[in-house]
């Protein structure tokens, strides 16, 4: 039967706590241990995740997540595993065995350790659902009952209480903690979304990795509405024109599998450029003046050495970090930060178009 979308009183979703329940006791996965409650741990003093209406922010939520993520680590089976997702916000995969060939099956020997194999690897699949599941319950009780009620009134919120999706609810409260709301009118979340990742700026406190891991964050929230940043209708309409146009060496026209797949390729590399332009544009004004300088004359002059992908982008920045004077190496604290400052548009960048070829060969 399928529920109803429960009120602020009655949460019925089966397996789903009602709003406003907390987390006062957390899942134990080995003998003998339980999640801290104490300063050190993820207890009450940390564990509730506000709205962004009601002063939540995501330097709280990245604080609890990591007391989690070291909970979890340390006290669940497929810890790891499970871990890592509320890091990555996207689901695990498990790689299963790879499948014997004709030759390998005759061999007695491959073929019974090929079974075992398989046995292990759906015995640690069933774990992992199982952990996810719990994961789910975890975090939900560790939203605030006005955060919960924002959860509940998502698109898609039914059918991931009734799967227990984890990965669809981490998105959601991350989201809704950063002020991405689809209760409100979908135009303006996406134009607040858009507008804090253009005017969010690296400080002078700001390492590079927390700078970036921030500024995707802001990425990924738009994304999950949006789809990927960057990437224009203009640009689709480019990449859709050359994927079309494309033939082999023979002058033949590639399957649609390869064409598929040379799309899925270049909106990838062009989002990659976009935002790798993106990072170096706000990072820290002080620190990296030169650096931006240098690359826009370059640019002015046809010589475009701008970086490419998020990698190259965070290199440049430690790069051109080492060789900063000694007064403007200050001890910086890695804790997180966000300032909002007005700024221009991004640069566009191009992308190569031999994409089809490489994936035809492979395929």
């Amino acid at each position: 039967m399928t529920p109803t979308i429960p009120s602020a009183q009655q949460h019925q979703t089966p397996g789903i706590p009602s709003p406003g329940t907390t987390a006062t006791t957390f899942v134990k996965q080995k003998p003998g241990t339980q999640i801290s409650r104490g300063t050190n741990g993820v207890g009450q003093k940390y564990h509730i995740i506000k709205a962004a209406s009601e002063g939540g922010d995501k330097r709280m939520l990245d604080v609890i997540f990591e007391r989690l993520r070291h909970t979890i680590r340390s006290e669940w089976m497929t810890g790891q595993e499970v871990a890592s997702i509320l890091e990555t916000f996207e689901e695990v995969e498990l790689t299963p065995p790879t499948r014997l060939t004709d030759e390998e099956k005759e061999d007695d020997l491959l073929m019974e350790m090929w079974k075992e194999d398989v046995k292990q690897h759906v015995s640690e699949r069933r774990a992992m659902d199982k952990a996810k599941q719990k994961l789910y319950s975890t975090v939900w009780t560790m939203m605030s009952k006005v955060l919960q009620n924002k959860v509940m009134g998502q698109n898609g919120f039914i059918e991931s209480g009734q799967k227990k999706d984890v990965v669809w609810l981490l998105q959601t409260e991350r989201a809704l903690v950063t002020e991405f709301d689809s209760t409100t009118p979908e135009f303006l979340s996406v134009a607040d979304a858009f507008e804090k990742i253009i005017t969010y700026r690296q400080l002078e406190s700001m390492d590079n990795a927390d700078y970036v891991k921030n500024l995707m964050t802001l990425i990924k929230v738009y994304e999950q509405y949006c789809g990927p940043y960057g990437v224009h209708y203009m640009e689709i309409k480019k990449i859709n024109d050359e994927v079309r146009a494309a033939v082999d060496d023979m002058g033949n026209p590639f399957s649609d599998d390869v064409k598929a797949a040379a799309k899925n390729v270049m909106i990838r590399d062009f989002r990659e450029a976009v935002i790798a332009m993106l990072i170096i544009r706000n990072a820290c004004k002080r620190r990296y003046s030169s650096l931006k300088k240098n690359l826009v004359t370059d640019f002015g002059l046809k010589i475009n050495k701008y970086p490419d992908t998020i990698d190259s982008a965070v290199n440049a920045l430690n790069v051109a970090e080492s060789q900063l004077p000694p007064f403007l190496k200050k001890q910086r604290s890695p804790e997180v930060q966000f300032v909002q400052t007005n700024g221009e548009q991004k640069e566009q960048m191009g992308r190569s178009s031999t994409t089809l070829l490489a994936i035809g060969a492979k395929m």
